[in-house]
């Protein structure tokens, strides 16, 4: 249970910290640091580094990932999922990335997955809101649409 306030209070200073020099990219610095697997002072960006040398190294992990949850909620980043039929390249995300941001008006934490079953198009999940414009969806609407007529 200490090890777990220490970690947050370590956090909740690194969140200061993080505001004082720009939130956004003090959390992508961090979260490249938790990907790599090695979250320690010694292998994070300068400034981060002054930071993470100030605190225990067995709390760093720890502390980066409390950062992480803490921080995403002061950025209010609205999750959203995009669920594609093959793999989008970087312009067709950054694309849709640009939409997006432009339609909701808040940053975005997103999440990329593979579904085949699509057969084509994407369908985005943001927040509670579902937009399909995937092949399969249009064809099953097709389908209602038919039986409809008949």
């Amino acid at each position: 249970m200490e090890n777990f306030s220490l970690s947050r209070l370590y956090a909740l200073a690194l969140l200061e910290y993080a505001e004082e020099r720009g939130l956004g990219e003090c959390y992508q610095q961090v979260l490249a640091l938790v990907i790599s697997g090695h979250p320690t002072a010694e292998n994070a960006p300068e400034g981060l580094r002054e930071f993470l040398l100030e605190i225990p190294q067995n709390e760093v992990e720890h502390t980066l990932l409390t950062f992480l949850v803490m921080a995403k909620r002061h950025l209010d980043q609205l999750p959203v999922e995009i669920i594609s039929a093959v793999p989008l390249t970087e312009a067709q995300l950054q694309k849709l990335e640009e939409r997006l941001i432009r339609l909701v008006k808040k940053q975005l934490d997103i999440k990329t997955t593979v579904d085949p079953s699509l057969l084509g198009g994407v369908r985005i999940i943001v927040g509670n809101t579902v937009i399909d414009e995937s092949i399969k969806r249009k064809l099953l609407d097709m389908k209602q649409a038919v039986y409809k007529g008949m």
